[in-house]
């Protein structure tokens, strides 16, 4: 049996896509990688290690990898540093004897994505292609609890959704639907080795069709209100939201830690068309269709986006 290392196991997805795998199999062999190991102390069993992990950091690394056959790379959230971290991971993986990373991209990555994210992914994922390591990219569409809690609840309060993404169109994928083909590429690698995944929803969408669905659920009227990149920056600027992503910020009043700079330059790029992706990957990875937004949104509607995590698996 191959070792499972899961690399930022500590995290929402982490946790997630552990779970899965323990659930596939008990006595899963497994290590579990985290800047706070402690947090996963309630995994034991004779097949699970804890180890500690900080990407920015080699020799942590190497050392946490070490018995592993197979790497799940969460990517980091350091916007414009995770390209040297993912180097650090990629380095110190092939010096613990890894033979096979499964890498959480981002979907729409292409040279010309304009999203501060893409271009972060689009050179690790040079690298990974280079490392003489076999892959699996998952490219992840934007999160549809993102989607329904962070851009359309605040609208079903004041009946306005404003954002910079023009008529674009993008498919939302729910958490566990990315957590389900993450665990699926893990369990059976040779059989994703080299494979390109577009995670998606079922539906594609624009935001006006986003706001229909809310006005739906909710009951209230959204409507969807398109603005400049300036505009949705200086929105941004006067709630708080830092420009630049710091791993010290302090949580947005609902729940969230993003830095504006890459959040605009994501709503530009699905303006621009590079979301405009619907795949039937999930299926073919999972034998089961994608969640549509609906559904998730009905769901979680009444939680925070903080609290979605604890409460759906």
């Amino acid at each position: 049996m191959s070792r499972i290392v899961v690399s930022g196991a500590s995290g929402d997805l982490g946790r997630r896509v552990t779970d899965l795998l323990l659930r596939a199999d008990p006595n899963r062999e497994l290590t579990l990688v985290s800047r706070t190991p402690d947090k996963l102390a309630h995994h034991t069993g004779p097949g699970i290690l804890l180890r500690e992990g900080d990407h920015r950091k080699l020799e942590l690394l190497e050392a946490a990898y070490q018995g592993g056959d197979v790497l799940f790379l969460i990517s980091g959230l350091n916007l414009g540093r995770r390209v040297e971290e993912h180097r650090n991971v990629i380095a110190a993986a092939q010096k613990a004897g890894i033979r096979h990373i499964v890498y959480t991209s981002v979907g729409g990555v292409q040279r010309r994505n304009p999203a501060l994210s893409a271009i972060d992914h689009y050179q690790s994922e040079l690298d990974l292609r280079v490392s003489g390591l076999e892959y699996t990219f998952l490219r992840n569409a934007l999160y549809a609890e993102i989607v329904s809690n962070i851009l359309v609840a605040p609208g079903a309060d004041t009946g306005r959704m404003e954002q910079a993404t023009g008529d674009g169109y993008l498919a939302p994928v729910s958490k566990a639907n990315v957590a389900r083909s993450a665990a699926a590429c893990l369990l059976d690698p040779e059989a994703h080795a080299g494979a390109v995944y577009e995670i998606t929803g079922p539906e594609l969408l624009n935001f006006e069709r986003i706001a229909a669905i809310g006005t739906e659920v909710y009951g209230r009227p959204i409507e969807y209100v398109p603005i400049t990149a300036e505009e949705r920056l200086a929105f941004y600027d006067s709630i708080g939201i830092p420009r630049t992503y710091d791993p010290d910020m302090p949580p947005s009043p609902d729940g969230h830690m993003w830095a504006s700079d890459e959040l605009v330059t994501a709503e530009i790029a699905i303006a621009k068309g590079y979301q405009a992706i619907q795949s039937r990957h999930v299926e073919q990875i999972t034998g089961h269709e994608p969640e549509p937004l609906r559904t998730v949104m009905e769901r979680a509607k009444s939680m925070r986006y903080d609290k979605i995590d604890a409460a759906v698996s």
